[in-house]
């Protein structure tokens, strides 16, 4: 059931993620029009001319819906989640193996690895934590199973628990070749363990004599703290019997304790104890930031005697109308808030353990994502973006994805005093040409990049299909990409052709309403024209569909030469 669950989650944000790729067609304000092409950039950063060659694939093996780019053991790895055959001929697709992983060697040439993988072992090489020498490892970030997660552990007696230690999961996964996985690591590693309650000398810990709940476990400025406390029924009424004419009482508490890091947590006599200035509280509100704890809210946990089935009840009150928040910088002062600024900005602790909580365990350094640039031998960073020309319609319900019209040249046209526009195949074609992108430095700052594209390509243009700057790859000092066929799949999915005659001229009658005026937003040639556009385009690419949409040839990859 879980598995499903993951494919189901990560199939609606592929979804998700195709459809917000496109520009929205129904431009409404021209702040949605695509603003003017920046070409500043340093001149040595500017090549000349730009080589995009084709690698045709073996026996029409062809891959799409990439997932994760690594190195190990000194060779690139891709996965992909989709392996087609495709027949240049009759322009056909059909699946042929899922959860597939690509080898790829120093000259370029692509290995199937592995293929049809178990969906969960796939999953974990697509979230690899850590690569080493001999083995990568995945860490699991999902509930219940968050690696580095802690958790209270509790001991029951009775109808009542205290609380025992404080529990660590490390378990993990790791696979020396890339399809098999072991399980290493427990999930109930005692990090902290607590004093435990002694009927002989209750004042021997805060547990008592029976136990003590504890809502909330925090670390701050070296110290652990145990907040929220509330009595066991026992501890007030060791035999599990209450008279019935004996008074209502409170079993949350209106102290706290702490311990210094260095002691050992399991003596009690280590443990401070610490009035509250709030009174008897349990499951209090904690939030924490680097300078303080704060504390607001919570309930008063208290026994009473119901007659109609004589029995004591346990109740709660809820204290959340006090709007006061108390702050400590020290863990013993408290101070109330001139307001809840400060508290809404922190870090709120939900019941449990802080999720920071430092740990004497040495927590493994992650291994970053291979980034989505390329830096070659020139010292110049690349990347690629390929979806920015294509435009969503919808109509009727559905979506119909088509190449974007050249909207600059339309308003230059239109600045000119023109009213018409004339969409060529050059237009056609040109909207899926790869744009490249390139920094000289700072390479993870969005206003490093300067598009270098269009400029003077070779006949093997790059089509909209290709991979993006997600699977762009350095071999050699050659910029490798690969060609992504689930676009395809999807794309023609997704968009029925024999529909096209219908949206097309949809788009016309509101390309008519805004030269003539009857628009809502009445009159506005040059809305006329980005609309009369979009029909054109929508109308040749019809008349192309399969032609455009499918290659003339199987490939997998391109190569791409940037010559200054």
């Amino acid at each position: 059931m879980k598995n499903k669950l993951y494919f189901i989650s990560f199939f609606l944000i592929i979804i998700i993620v195709f459809i917000m790729s496109c520009k929205k067609v129904n431009i409404l304000s021209p702040t949605h029009i695509p603003p003017p092409t920046d070409f500043r950039i340093p001149e040595d950063a500017i090549p000349g001319h730009i080589d995009v060659n084709p690698m045709p694939a073996k026996d029409g093996e062809v891959f799409g819906l990439f997932g994760r780019k690594f190195k190990y053991k000194g060779k690139w790895y891709i996965s992909a989640y989709r392996m087609y055959n495709y027949d240049p001929k009759s322009k056909t697709l059909n699946r042929t193996a899922n959860n597939v992983i690509l080898e790829i060697d120093n000259n370029a040439n692509i290995n199937v690895y592995a293929k049809n993988i178990d969906w969960s072992d796939f999953i974990k090489l697509n979230d690899i934590s850590a690569i080493e020498d001999d083995k990568v490892i995945h860490e699991p970030d999902y509930d219940p199973d968050v690696y580095g997660k802690c958790s209270i552990s509790n001991i029951s007696v009775g109808y009542e628990y205290f609380i025992y230690s404080v529990l660590y999961n490390d378990i993990h996964y790791t696979s020396s070749d890339l399809i098999n996985w072991q399980k290493q690591g427990r999930l109930n590693n005692i990090v902290y363990k607590m004093p435990t309650p002694n009927p002989n000398n209750p004042n021997e810990s805060f547990q008592g004599k029976f136990g003590m709940s504890v809502y909330q476990v925090l670390y701050f400025k070296d110290y652990i703290y145990v907040m929220g406390l509330a009595e066991t029924f026992f501890e007030q009424n060791p035999s599990g019997t209450r008279p019935v004419n004996a008074s209502s009482y409170t079993v949350s508490k209106d102290y706290y304790y702490r311990i210094h890091k260095s002691k050992d947590t399991s003596v009690g006599a280590n443990w401070e104890k610490i009035n509250t200035p709030w009174g008897e509280r349990s499951g209090v509100g904690v939030s924490y930031d680097k300078d303080k704890i704060y504390f607001t809210g919570g309930y008063r946990t208290y026994y009473k005697h119901d007659p109609s089935i004589n029995k004591w009840i346990r109740e709660s009150e809820s204290l959340s109308d006090d709007k006061r928040i108390w702050s400590t910088t020290d863990g013993v002062n408290w101070t109330l808030e001139p307001n809840s600024d400060a508290y809404d900005k922190a870090e709120f602790i939900w019941g449990g353990v802080q999720k920071f909580m430092t740990l004497p365990i040495q927590r493994r350094i992650h291994t970053p994502k291979e980034p989505n640039w390329v830096r070659l031998d020139n010292g110049i960073y690349y990347k690629s973006e390929n979806n920015a020309d294509y435009n969503f319609y919808y109509f009727n319900g559905k979506s119909y994805c088509f190449p974007s019209p050249p909207y600059e040249e339309i308003e230059a046209a239109y600045n000119r005093g023109e009213e018409y526009f004339t969409v060529s195949e050059r237009h056609l074609k040109g909207a899926g040409k790869n744009q490249f992108f390139a920094a000289r430095e700072k390479p993870n700052e969005d206003d490093s990049w300067k598009l270098i594209t269009p400029i003077d390509y070779t006949d093997n243009l790059m089509v909209w299909q290709s991979g993006g700057e997600n699977v762009m790859l350095n071999i050699n000092n050659k910029v490798i990409q690969f060609v992504d066929y689930y676009k395809m799949e999807m794309f023609d999915g997704m968009n029925p052709i024999q529909q096209y005659p219908d949206v097309i001229n949809d788009i016309r009658r509101t390309a008519k309403m805004y030269r003539d005026g009857t628009h809502p937003n009445g009159k506005d040639i040059l809305y006329a024209m980005y609309y009369d556009a979009r029909a054109d385009m929508m109308d040749a690419f019809m008349k192309n569909y399969e032609e455009y949409i499918m290659p003339d040839e199987a490939v997998t990859h391109y190569t791409v030469e940037f010559r200054y």
